[in-house]
């Protein structure tokens, strides 16, 4: 489905469709820009919720030049989650190491002088925008990610309907429609304000694609992976 067809899937039922004949945006209780931010949001939500898109091949977001003495680096705003991280040889692209996900204060339980010590990485903590590789990074290597991620193209309110379709996979796209439905009834407005129908959309919603994790429960359950939840120094 592309965004037209899902803005049209919307109309049906809403039953927001042109009251007059030759109506236009006018004539609508939500204008399409509004109905595309909210598709947007809904793609955004799913992908966050349910992981729908895994990347390893995207080499502006899982490819990260380490430099020597540099442990911190941003990542892609769109990377929520990494479930991986390789060390590569930055000169011959050989593998060098796995690394394995830990927290700061487990490696202050193990090493509490990690933050000084100059070795090969062997570890990786994700804050909420950075990767840090803990202690002194020794030499230049590359650092490969998989994880999981937001749409690489987001759907906005300027989105060409007719050429934009949603990345996550076509079995999804119409449960979307759920939460376009939540966001249009719970919008301040004396016409359309429905916090009960808005609500068991959110409820349908929630019920295909799962709650929306917070951050602390995202950090949680990665930080207890299995076998990746104690760092040997």
């Amino acid at each position: 489905m592309n965004l037209e067809d899902l803005i049209a899937s919307f109309r049906v039922d809403s039953d927001d469709q042109a009251r007059s004949v030759g109506g236009g945006q006018d004539d609508l209780l939500w204008p399409d820009t509004d109905v595309a931010r909210w598709f947007g949001e809904a793609e955004e939500e799913a992908a966050l919720r349910k992981r729908l898109l895994f990347d390893d091949y995207t080499l502006a977001i899982v490819r990260i030049d380490v430099l020597e003495a540099q442990s911190s680096y941003p990542l892609d705003p769109r990377m929520f989650e990494v479930s991986k991280a390789r060390l590569l040889d930055a000169t011959t692209g050989e593998f060098v190491e796995d690394l394995y996900i830990t927290t700061r204060e487990a490696l202050d339980q193990r090493c509490p002088h990690w933050r000084d010590e100059r070795r090969q990485p062997g570890f990786f903590v994700q804050d909420d925008t950075r990767i840090v590789l803990p202690g002194i990074v020794d030499r230049a290597y590359t650092l490969r990610l998989e994880g999981y991620r937001t749409p690489l193209v987001p759907i906005v309110a300027d989105s060409d309907p007719a050429t934009t379709v949603p990345e996550i996979g076509v079995i999804h796209h119409r449960f979307l429609v759920h939460w376009v439905l939540h966001r249009a009834y719970g919008k301040q407005d004396a016409d359309t304000f429905d916090p009960a129908r808005s609500q068991r959309a959110l409820n349908a919603f929630e019920q295909y694609f799962g709650l929306r994790p917070d951050a602390d429960l995202r950090k949680d359950q990665q930080a207890n992976q299995a076998h990746h939840n104690v760092a040997y120094w």
